[in-house]
């Protein structure tokens, strides 16, 4: 009788996989010779490290799959499609996507290097990922938070401050945390940033925001019992004196919110929400693009999306032909 139990494929042997982390390695380097924000060079190069671990671990799946790469030019369309799934499976579209984007910039950078004739993403398509609508923060909600915060302590001063910033100007949590005393200004009301791929803006400030961030520098001064010097860290913990870190900063954010009986706040929501509080109120969008320092006219339908059914309920309120033809 015939043997029909199932065959299991096992790859071929073969040399050891091609290690990838060496050309990342270079490539990180050419990338600080650029210029490029940190985290930006952070994120290119977890993305490459994180192929090179897959093209490590790579087995084919069956006979017709492509050999595990032991050279730089067999690594194929193939393999990174398959390192790009399972990023999908373990994470999120959104760090597939991101994971896409940057590898394409690895393998061109490989091209332009000459140490490939072409790239073997030339002809990939990015992961669809799916629209996701971030919660706009309500004005009570809002308050509330603040409210949590009121104090005349270093911390509370200090924890009005980036609160207060984050609703008042819709930066970037990266944006925000590595900055120097020098970087505000109080007399012209300007907050001087810099943005994504290196850019400095400075970002307006109300009066209200004004007078937290003239408490705070006072308040920062007792507690370090000197004055202040242009080079000092914007912000610093309680207790260490130190530079704070963006995660410290997210951590502010999310302890003052519980404490507030408020469901989880991420900073980027605050961007959300001035965007949408700026278009409610009928402000200008190239304003809007310069002061959040988008590029893209893009970002204008995206960010504050999820509460757009608002603006159109307000905005048609102003225009509604009905109560035009009847006066009202």
């Amino acid at each position: 009788m015939a043997d029909t139990t199932a065959l299991t494929f096992q790859s071929p042997p073969a040399d050891d996989p091609y290690d990838l982390a060496p050309l990342v390695g270079s490539w990180v380097r050419s990338l600080r010779s650029r210029n490029l924000s940190p985290n930006t060079i952070k994120i290119y190069e977890h993305a490459g490290l994180q192929l090179a671990e897959s093209i490590r671990a790579y087995r084919p799946a069956d006979e017709k799959a492509k050999p595990i790469p032991t050279e730089l030019d067999e690594i194929h369309r193939e393999h990174v499609e398959s390192h790009i799934t399972t990023v999908l499976e373990r994470t999120s579209p959104g760090n597939a996507h991101q994971a896409f984007r940057s590898l394409k910039t690895f393998f061109n950078w490989l091209v332009g290097e000459e140490e490939l004739d072409r790239s073997p993403m030339r002809t990939m398509q990015p992961p669809i990922v799916p629209e996701k609508d971030v919660p706009v923060i309500p004005d009570d909600a809002l308050l509330r938070l603040l409210k949590q915060c009121s104090g005349k302590d270093f911390e509370s001063r200090r924890d009005t401050v980036i609160i207060m910033l984050f609703i008042d100007t819709g930066i970037r949590l990266s944006e925000l945390t590595v900055r120097n005393v020098v970087h505000i200004d109080i007399d012209v009301l300007e907050f001087t940033v810099v943005g994504k791929g290196g850019r400095e803006r400075r970002v307006p400030i109300g009066r209200q925001t004004t007078v937290a961030v003239d408490r705070y520098l006072r308040a920062y001064a007792k507690h370090i019992g000197r004055p202040l010097e242009p080079n000092d860290p914007l912000w610093i913990g309680v207790k260490t004196r130190r530079r704070m870190l963006k995660w410290g900063i997210a951590d502010i954010v999310e302890r003052r919110a519980k404490a507030a009986g408020l469901p989880h706040i991420h900073p980027h929501q605050f961007r959300h929400t001035f965007a949408h509080q700026w278009k409610l109120r009928g402000g200008n969008e190239d304003a809007l693009m310069r002061i959040t320092g988008w590029r893209s006219r893009e970002m204008l339908s995206r960010y504050g999306a999820s509460a757009a059914g608002e603006r159109a309920r307000e905005e048609h309120k102003k225009l509604s032909p009905s109560d035009r033809l009847y006066g009202r």
